[in-house]
């Protein structure tokens, strides 16, 4: 009896130990497949508009890359590195679609924020910087707008150097970013703080759209008369048949 239990216990623990590897496995597979569609600038396939329902999705798999993750999310220290880089995946595919509402900051009753991945913190605030630029405001409202994201800004970099991090750490790029974008953000709170007009000026109408990230948009010049340019189309195959001689254009004069 005792030579047929042993065994049975051996095969149980391979059994149960092949369905682990397994899983992470697959777990490791899904998250590489949402880096590579990151970086393909597949967005769409990795933060989907309605979770859960593939049919918007082109038939992909539209569940949030952490819960795609199931029982593997779970398993200590390796299972904590797959869920940060599946959340990572997510909201950088996010930020990149232009939905910058989903990536709004959530803090708790002291004011802090809620989440401590430094990345991810500072994707919400390049976000709240973004929808800040969306529509125009008066002065006061673009002040308290600016606080915020400085403030944001501030989290960014007090988690990161928190968390150990430096320039010359592998995430060093979140802190030397997040400074950058803090000091451009105090500045222009500054220079809005100088101007002396307490309302944006009005857009004349007619007017030219503003830039965009690609700049601004062609046209063709201003009060310019379009008679004047001649455009010399060749002859058709016909009409050189129907005229066979070519033009005649003036005596070339030899110089010298």
């Amino acid at each position: 009896m005792k030579s047929i239990v042993t065994p049975l216990i051996l095969a149980f623990l391979l059994l149960a130990a092949g369905a682990v590897l397994w899983t992470l496995g697959q777990a490791q597979d899904r998250i590489a497949r949402a880096k590579t569609e990151v970086a393909t600038m597949e967005f769409g396939a990795v933060a989907a508009e309605n979770p859960g329902n593939p049919g918007n999705n082109g038939g992909h798999d539209t569940d949030e890359p952490e819960r795609s993750l199931g029982y593997a999310g779970r398993v200590p220290i390796i299972g904590t590195e797959m869920t940060s880089d599946a959340k990572d995946a997510r909201v950088t595919a996010t930020y990149w679609l232009g939905r910058y509402d989903a990536l709004a900051l959530e803090r708790d009753a002291g004011g802090a924020p809620v989440e401590h991945d430094p990345k991810v913190l500072l994707l919400a605030a390049n976000a709240g910087y973004r929808a800040s630029r969306l529509d125009t405001v008066d002065r006061q409202t673009a002040l308290e707008r600016l606080e915020s994201i400085i403030r944001n800004y501030v989290d960014v970099l007090k988690t990161s150097v928190g968390n150990g991090g430096d320039a010359q750490s592998p995430e060093g790029h979140v802190l030397d970013d997040a400074a950058y974008n803090y000091e451009f953000a105090v500045r222009a709170r500054d220079a809005l703080e100088r101007a002396r007009s307490n309302t944006p000026p009005a857009a004349p109408a007619g007017s030219e759209p503003p830039p965009s990230i690609h700049g601004r948009p062609g046209g063709p010049p201003k009060n310019a008369d379009a008679s004047k340019f001649k455009i010399v189309v060749p002859k058709r195959s016909d009409e050189r048949n129907d005229n066979p001689e070519g033009g005649q254009g003036q005596e070339k004069v030899r110089k010298g």
